[in-house]
């Protein structure tokens, strides 16, 4: 899906406005036919997956969670036409009706001492309001960006079945759409996918390596925790930048320069305050019996360094996206090798440093690939002065904390 996501804000952008707002309505159909097809073979093959992933039994009731996941996927579409539309009423009404499915599902079950299925049944019925609200855009812009003669059209062909000739010109329209969508997003989403990968393997090794203890497994799971919100701030902040890359290069990298830059002030100064403070409130939120999990956090919270470095949207704008899935896959291997060779040594908290490292790596090597390709040089979006001040200074509020 960030894949498709970031393929489809560049080829939104090259493609004319006449034609923009279909595309937009067959992205969104085509993510949520998609998500139906993988969901229902997800669905049909979860028990070995289940084994295969040591998550042992399946829980009760996930299938309420599929159904959640069916409007989940075609909801982040629809957030992203919304934001390219301008449609800043629509988007944060949709958002708050996200936000109270969440609520809700965490809430009601805590006050009636209910369990995980009946949260996961709220989050199914709030995913069924969602997707109504999602259809019912897509049928009314459909009819607002259509002409009356072209729905007299339409109105003739449910009448009439098509020719052959005009089932053939109805494919090679939608081919137009998707082709060139697909061909951009195709690295991308295999670049997604390595870095999916990536994330999953931390929580299997530690399955493994321990053989299932899950008091170990708890430790490291409330540890391993990024800043609040920083995927959410990143990626909204590189949903505005990558249009922009894509109609003026030179401009594009001076709002991400800027963007970025202003991302400094309030991520890193975030992490060092958390890194700083951790000491004092880590017991109070998480209780005495996850007091071992406050290094793997403090560690973790490192994680910023790499997250704040983008040459992805850079090469995405200009295309150079090819490699994009070697670069992820070595990332994977640095994090297994290191993985592997500190954990024996350093514990839970090897494996969260393998995990940083191989971030870090891999934004230093498209950093490079980038200045190859296209000779642009990391300084041009990365203001290094106040990246350089705040690097330093989360090292040493880490070494005061240690």
């Amino acid at each position: 899906m960030t894949g498709l996501l970031q393929g489809y804000l560049v080829r939104i952008r090259l493609t004319r406005p006449a034609e923009a707002a279909l595309f937009s309505r067959l992205a969104i159909v085509g993510v949520a036919v998609f998500s139906g097809i993988l969901l229902a073979v997800a669905a049909g093959l979860h028990a070995p997956l289940f084994r295969l992933l040591r998550l042992g039994d399946a829980p009760q009731g996930w299938w309420y969670f599929f159904l959640f996941l069916l409007t989940q996927w075609p909801g982040l579409f629809f957030e992203q036409v919304l934001t390219v539309r301008g449609n800043a009423l629509g988007l944060a009404i949709f958002g708050g009706l996200s936000a109270l499915g969440f609520t809700l599902a965490l809430v009601i079950p805590l006050y009636y001492g209910a369990g995980l299925a009946h949260a996961l049944f709220i989050l199914a019925v709030f995913s069924a309001v969602k997707g109504l609200v999602i259809l019912g855009w897509v049928a009314v812009d459909h009819w607002k960006k259509s002409s009356p003669y072209k729905r007299s059209e339409q109105h003739l062909a449910a009448a009439y079945p098509l020719s052959s000739t005009e089932r053939k010109a109805r494919l090679s329209r939608l081919q137009a759409v998707y082709k060139p969508w697909l061909s951009t997003s195709w690295p991308l989403i295999a670049y997604a996918t390595v870095g999916a990968l990536v994330t999953a393997f931390d929580p299997w090794f530690v399955n493994y390596w321990y053989e299932g203890d899950e008091s170990i497994f708890a430790t490291f799971r409330y540890g391993a925790r990024e800043l609040p919100l920083l995927a959410a701030i990143t990626n909204g902040a590189m949903v505005v930048v990558l249009p922009r890359l894509t109609e003026d290069t030179s401009a594009g990298l001076d709002l991400l320069k800027a963007s970025s830059r202003r991302l400094f002030h309030w991520i890193f100064g975030g992490a060092i305050l958390l890194m700083m403070t951790s000491p004092w409130w880590w017991t109070l939120v998480f209780t005495e019996l996850f007091s071992e999990s406050l290094p793997l956090f403090q560690a973790y919270l490192f994680v910023v360094v790499s997250r704040l470095l983008f040459p992805v949207p850079v090469l995405t704008a200009m295309g150079h996206t090819r490699l994009l899935m070697v670069f992820g896959f070595l990332e994977l291997v640095i994090n297994v090798v290191l993985s592997i060779l500190l954990v024996p040594y350093f514990g839970l908290l090897g494996i969260i440093w393998a995990t940083v490292i191989a971030y870090l790596v891999d934004k230093l090597c498209l950093m490079a690939y980038l200045k190859y390709r296209t000779g642009i040089p990391s300084v041009r979006y990365t203001d290094y002065r106040w990246f350089g001040a705040y690097v330093g200074i989360l090292v040493l509020a880490y070494l005061l904390v240690r």
